[in-house]
């Protein structure tokens, strides 16, 4: 993580989960990407998750 955005965070976001030492920029479906490039299937449901894929254009479609 940048250190913008690790005090950002800080300041912003509750501590109650572990955090990850990467910054997602970007998502599609069960695939997101870090700022470097780098691409992971994003296992991560839990409490207050709505599974359905990063960045889908039916769900935008609806919301816009």
């Amino acid at each position: 993580m940048t250190s913008n955005t690790i005090d950002r965070a800080d300041r912003f976001m509750f501590k109650t989960y572990r955090r990850f030492p990467i910054t997602l920029v970007k998502g599609d479906g069960c695939r997101v990407w870090d700022e470097n490039g780098k691409e992971y299937t994003d296992f991560v449901g839990g409490i207050a998750v709505c599974a359905l894929g990063h960045s889908s254009p039916i769900v935008s479609k609806a919301l816009y």
